[in-house]
């Protein structure tokens, strides 16, 4: 069973407006948490997640920013929207 978070409530029924004021940004985006990216101690400002699709799976890796080269979509942005924090390789 899933519940709902208990932390930063004030924060999320601000999000919840906001998802209520814009239905149509429903079903393109979601709030994420950055549980298990701390939990591995990812430093964002070193690294970056890039994401690829296997079959029925979302396969995301850590690795250095200055070695992904590739053009890329950005999927995850930080709080301002000043650093891409988890992308995807555009398509060829």
């Amino acid at each position: 069973m899933t519940c709902m978070p208990t932390e930063d409530a004030e924060f999320h029924e601000a999000i919840r407006e906001v998802f209520r004021r814009y239905p149509e940004a429903q079903g393109k985006y979601a709030l994420s948490s950055l549980a298990l990216e701390n939990e591995m101690k990812i430093d964002f400002s070193e690294k970056v997640g890039v994401s690829r699709v296997e079959g029925d799976s979302i396969i995301t890796e850590f690795k250095d920013r200055k070695s992904v080269v590739r053009m890329q979509l950005c999927l995850k942005w930080n709080f301002d929207y000043t650093e891409c924090l988890h992308w995807i390789e555009a398509p060829e």
